[in-house]
């Protein structure tokens, strides 16, 4: 397999690299459009801000009382764990108005993400997802979920929905950008992401709908182009749903890290790599 190196930034809101202007510029294959008005925000209320008492990510509602998020965010930029009862997800937050906002009760990672300032691994950037538990479903006629479904292939249309710098009080879409390259279960992309965009969903439509084939993790170069890079959720969400469905106690400031389950994505290869750290 041809690696495809890149220089990451995780792309959590605040993002220091970011601020002193270093994140590469995205080039769009659409305009971003932002979904400001009700008519522009239907259909797209399962995603929603999810917010840290310093920072805040973009997380998707799969189920009424789960949401998918990258794992980076539950975290804050001392790489301190930040306590389940500190986050809040607001379902399509639109000009300060959501369609619900709810509190977390338990979050799930897979026992392979860690946090580091080192140089990852692609098995490391390849476990960059969370599941959280919310302290009450949503069971709202305007706020469906998504289902996570199967990963995507080079050179398929995929839409993103999410917030960002500079457009944290609504969510923006941007449609038919492409999947370029793979590697294991990490993706790179076309789309434009920023701040704030960590845990967005990467959304494939098929006959059946809409589906969440990854989620938004970090920004790079790749081959000297700047690209955003994405974790896909087939090989992942099973164990921590498998997690969540066994009822383990968990929450609070630890939350659950679930333990390892058998691996089939197949081998791994290193990517040189390095953390810009939020």
């Amino acid at each position: 397999m041809r690696l495809f190196r890149l220089i990451l930034c995780l792309v959590l809101m605040p993002c220091a690299a970011a601020a002193q202007g270093r994140l590469p510029q995205m080039t769009a294959e659409a305009p971003l459009r932002a979904l400001t008005t009700p008519v522009e925000a239907g259909g797209w209320a399962a995603v929603g801000r999810l917010d840290a008492p310093s920072s805040f990510c973009s997380a998707t509602l799969i189920a009424p009382d789960l949401v998918m998020t990258a794992a980076h965010c539950l975290f804050d930029a001392e790489h301190r764990r930040i306590d389940d009862r500190a986050l809040r997800f607001a379902a399509g937050l639109r000009n300060g108005h959501a369609e619900a906002v709810r509190g977390v009760a338990r979050s799930f990672l897979h026992p392979d993400w860690h946090m580091t300032g080192g140089r990852p691994d692609t098995a490391t950037v390849a476990h960059d997802i969370a599941l959280l538990e919310l302290d009450a479903p949503i069971l709202l006629a305007s706020v469906r979920p998504i289902p996570a479904g199967s990963r995507g292939h080079a050179r398929d249309l995929v839409t993103i929905v999410s917030y960002g710098r500079d457009r944290a009080s609504h969510a923006s879409i941007e449609e038919n950008c492409r999947i370029l390259d793979r590697e294991g279960d990490v993706t790179a992309l076309s789309c434009s992401v920023v701040e704030g965009s960590s845990g967005a969903p990467v959304l494939r439509r098929t006959p059946s709908g809409l589906e969440i084939a990854a989620v938004v993790s970090a920004v790079g170069n790749r081959d000297g182009q700047p690209v955003s890079i994405a974790v896909d959720v087939a090989a992942l969400l099973p164990t921590l749903m498998a997690a969540r469905d066994a009822g383990r106690p968990g929450g609070g400031a630890a939350g659950v890290i679930v333990r390892r389950a058998t691996d089939t994505s197949g081998g791994r290869d290193r990517i040189g790599a390095r953390f810009l750290r939020p």
